[in-house]
């Protein structure tokens, strides 16, 4: 089994919290829409039909924070204090993956600054 799927409860789970928390911090919007690209190494996949203690997962993922500031233009303090309230609020996933309220929170997002730049409102598509 690999991490995708071993992480895919996580990544699956309803949380409304997580995304919430995003939508009001253009920071935490900003970490977790450059998660998936920030280089990192994971410990071995559990095997088949072992449990995944998250906790013990994320100790043993080495994450390139300096990279990770440079991708998302933001001070390295600002970084870390990011990610400490989106691994806490199981926002991101140590495989580089989202939670899926957060991913479609990030699309909304996307789609809203792309009609945005383009001057088209919401109830010109009807």
């Amino acid at each position: 089994m690999g991490w995708r799927e071993a992480l895919l409860p996580y990544r699956a789970a309803d949380n409304f919290q997580g995304a919430a928390l995003v939508a009001q911090d253009k920071h935490l919007l900003r970490l977790a829409a450059t998660w998936p690209l920030v280089p990192r190494t994971l410990p071995d996949p559990p095997g088949p039909g072992e449990e995944v203690d998250l906790d013990e997962v994320w100790r043993q993922t080495l994450i390139d924070f300096q990279g990770w500031a440079a991708l998302s233009q933001l001070p390295h303090l600002v970084v870390m204090e990011g990610f400490k309230a989106l691994k806490g609020g199981q926002v991101i996933l140590p495989d580089g993956t989202l939670n899926h309220a957060v991913e479609a929170l990030l699309q909304k997002e996307a789609a809203g600054q792309f009609m945005a730049k383009l001057n088209i409102k919401p109830g010109d598509l009807k």
